[in-house]
């Protein structure tokens, strides 16, 4: 095994190297106990000469030696203290697979270096070379095996029993040959150039940023880098691998499961490292003769993955609050994701899409539920789908799915980055239905623009005409044939000008319709008279998609009837006027003879012309009240003639509204007992005071109560009442159970002149005219034979411009 090399010369060698040492201690222990230097001279002579001998047969030999002088019965289970022999080309070799720990003890280097490597033995048993040795060193057993080296190279490795001695012989099978200056120089270079020396490797390693280290197969640390050391908080290498200091317990863990199992683990963390507590990826894989480990930061790492957990979260998210459905096929064509829109439009259940059914079974699946388009060939049809899988064609339109239910469904196909397939369905049912329904609709506005009397013309932004009806081209003498083309507005404007030449208002009417400025485009509405003497009204006016519409209106006849109501409101206002004047006129005219009638009929009562009898005395109280009622009649005259004049003012002032009703009611009530009517006063001492004109709200209250009076029959009631409103107002009203007023005379009673029962019928009207000039209102309620309900309404305040013009100067 050792190229012709004799195994028993080399135990002989052990021995003599023994018995030298053995005779130069009894050469000196007897030369200082004076024995004759000459016979041991002669024997140190032949011994030196034998030792130079086996020096140089020794030097010879391209491998170690290393020497165990111990028993093999009381060997330790440790590699123990073995001396190490042999050239130093020898030691070169075997030293580049030597464990780069601190430990100076060359041997123990050499021997964890390549313990637990593979080995190849002569018999099938073969086992790591610590077990070999273990067995020589206990049991005498003898061995002969190469040690085969991660990078190629073979170690040959024979274990024998010398006397009390235990031998293990290593040889570089690679360096046979060469001599000793060659070797030590290829060892030299090799660490300094080869790419795969194993001290290069780890002096690389050791400057890693990252933790590196290693264990031998008992599960031991035997190398660890300088990033490593400072990621547990040790001192140096040593310190870790004399406490056998772990990254933390898991990784111990981890690393027990990795040598008994020889499969590689992989796993990320959160750890403490270096002081700092960080996401730590861990990989610890096997190699030969134990295991390594790398722990990179994946701080980094694991913040992007829950950023990307987050963005699929949210992409989930958003695709969920979609309308449209949407699902997503892998490049396993397994269903990796579909949104609540797509298993609510396919009515599927969270089971069924649970189990990932893949894209050809659910386009089997919706072939039995009738949701995807019928197929004269569904399974060419299928593959056809499928194939996208492989083939993706350079453009892929949206495709339109009729269902058998009636509904129509848009797909947009989209290729996933991954190799898969996502795909979008949008129901298109409605959206197709409201597009037959807006052609319909169309159709009917075109229809409906045509019998239109007004002329419509609406253009585009780029000034072309768009849309028109039949009046525009009626109103301004164009043929179907002008306006076939979409002709320009220019174009338009020459067609007009010999009915309306102003180019200026054609420019001006150009520009709002291509203009694209907000202020130009704004809404504007004129009149025009053309040369035909026909008078049209025009409407510019934008519209939301930037179109401007512009729409004529023939108002001639309008024009010409509005002049001539005009014409006769006027009329209507003076005849209005001379009847106030000569009302008024008359009014006035009457009161001076009917003054002189009424004092001389006083005159007469109070004898001034000697006493009178009693039927005398009643011709003159007959006179009085005639005198009276026709004083009361033009002074109602003169006040409706005032309002209808618009020259009647309020003289305002706090009117006590509970006064005002108490002493109308006691002035009318003498009255009423002549006629056996019984009179009710309904309202609250303390309902407060409004701004008004007292006279003319007693006028009001006493119009009503004689207007009650009037049409009350004997033994009938008069309730008379007052009550505040919200806002502060005051509510009054007069109700009686009198003979009421017929429907259909009730809307005239408030006019002036008008008598539901005869007489001058101005009393109600000038109670609406005084309320309404406070501000307020009147509201009326009658039944035929049951009675009549009036009520005013009267503001807290009544208006200011209401009174004497005098009161507001300055």
């Amino acid at each position: 095994m050792f190229a012709g090399t004799d195994i028993m010369t080399w135990v002989g060698l052990g021995a003599v190297v023994v018995a030298f040492f053995a005779i130069t201690f009894a050469l000196n222990l007897s030369l200082r106990e004076g024995a004759t230097a000459t016979r041991w001279k002669a024997k140190a002579n032949d011994l030196d000469r034998k030792l130079g001998s086996y020096d140089a047969i020794m030097g010879a030999y391209p491998g170690l030696i290393m020497v165990w002088e111990e028993s093999v019965h009381t060997a330790d289970n440790g590699w123990g203290d073995p001396k190490v022999l042999g050239s130093p080309a020898a030691l070169a070799s075997i030293m580049r697979f030597a464990d780069p720990g601190p430990s100076n003890n060359l041997a123990r280097r050499i021997l964890d270096g390549i313990a637990d490597l593979n080995t190849i033995a002569e018999s099938t048993d073969s086992r790591p070379l610590r077990q070999y040795i273990a067995g020589l060193r206990t049991k005498g057993d003898s061995f002969s095996i190469s040690i085969v080296l991660p990078e190629g190279n073979v170690i040959e490795a024979d274990g024998r029993v010398a006397g009390r001695q235990v031998v293990l012989w290593l040889e570089d099978a690679s360096i046979r040959g060469e001599d000793e200056k060659t070797a030590i120089s290829r060892f030299e270079n090799s660490r300094i150039t080869s790419e795969t020396d194993p001290i290069a490797f780890i002096e690389m390693m050791s400057r890693a940023p990252f933790p590196l280290w290693r264990m031998n197969s008992g599960g031991r640390i035997n190398w660890v880098n300088d990033a490593y050391v400072e990621a547990v908080g040790a001192t140096d290498v040593r310190d870790v691998t004399k406490n056998q200091i772990h990254l933390d317990h898991q990784a111990n863990e981890d690393a027990q499961t990795v040598l008994s199992e020889q499969r590689q683990k992989d796993s990320t963390r959160h750890m403490v490292l270096g002081g700092e507590r960080r996401a730590t990826a861990i990989s610890l894989f096997p190699v030969n003769g134990g295991l390594a480990g790398i722990a990179v930061d994946a701080n980094e790492t694991d913040e992007l993955r829950v950023q990307l957990g987050q963005q699929v979260a949210a992409h989930d998210k958003l695709l969920n609050s979609m309308d449209e459905a949407v699902v997503i096929f892998g490049s396993d064509k397994k269903a990796r994701f579909e949104n609540e829109a797509f298993r609510h439009m396919f009515g599927l259940n969270e089971d069924w899409s649970r189990d990932q059914p893949s894209h050809g079974e659910w386009l089997d699946h919706m072939r039995e539920r009738g949701q995807i388009p019928a197929q004269p060939d569904h399974g060419k049809w299928k593959s056809e789908e499928l194939s996208l899988y492989t083939e993706w064609p350079s453009e892929m339109p949206p495709a339109l799915w009729h269902l058998h239910d009636g509904r129509t469904l848009r797909l947009v196909r989209m290729r996933d980055p991954q190799g898969g397939i996502a795909l979008m369905f949008s129901d298109m049912t409605d959206r197709i239905d409201m597009e037959g329904r807006l052609g319909t609709l169309i159709n009917v506005q075109r229809a409906t623009l045509d019998k239109l009397s007004e002329g419509i013309a609406v253009f585009g932004t780029d000034g072309r005409l768009k849309i028109h009806n039949n009046a525009f081209a009626r109103m301004w003498s164009l043929s179907e044939e002008d306006l076939k083309e979409a002709p320009r507005f220019s174009s338009i404007i020459d067609l007009c000008l010999p009915l309306y030449h102003d180019k200026l208002f054609w420019n001006d009417l150009k520009a709002r319709a291509t203009d694209p400025n907000p202020e130009v485009r704004r809404q504007v509405e004129g009149e025009i008279r053309r040369s035909d003497d026909k008078m049209l009204t025009w409407l510019s006016k934008p519209l939301p998609d930037g179109a401007t519409l512009i729409a004529w209106d023939d108002v001639t006849s309008a024009r010409r009837t509005e002049a001539a109501l005009i014409e006769r409101a006027e009329a209507l206002e003076e005849a209005d006027r001379m009847k106030s004047e000569f009302v008024g006129h008359v009014s006035y005219q009457l009161r001076t003879p009917l003054t002189t009638i009424s004092g001389y009929a006083d005159f007469l009562q109070n004898g001034g012309a000697g006493e009178m009898n009693d039927k005398q005395s009643e011709y003159v109280f007959a006179i009085q009240s005639a005198s009276e009622d026709l004083a009361k009649i033009i002074d109602d005259i003169l006040d409706i003639a005032a309002i209808e004049a618009n020259v009647l003012d309020l003289d305002l002032g706090d009117v006590d509204v509970y006064d005002v009703l108490s002493h109308a009611l006691d002035y009318v009530a003498t009255k009423a007992e002549d006629t056996k009517i019984s009179m009710e006063l309904d309202c609250p001492q303390d309902i407060g005071k409004i701004r008004a004109d007292e006279t003319r709200i007693k006028q009001v209250v006493y119009n009503l109560l004689s207007n009650a009076l009037r049409f009350t029959k004997p033994g009938g009631l008069i309730q008379l009442g007052g009550q505040r409103a919200p806002g502060g107002g005051v509510r009054i009203w007069v109700k009686d159970d009198g003979v009421g007023i017929p429907s259909d005379r009730q809307s005239q009673v408030f006019e002036s002149f008008e008598s539901s029962r005869g007489g001058a019928g101005l009393g109600l009207a000038l109670v609406q005219r005084f309320v309404e000039r406070h501000g307020g209102w009147v509201e009326l309620e009658s039944d035929e034979g049951a009675g009549t309900h009036v009520t005013c309404y009267l503001p807290k305040e009544a208006a200011p411009d209401a009174g004497h013009p005098e009161l507001f100067e300055g």
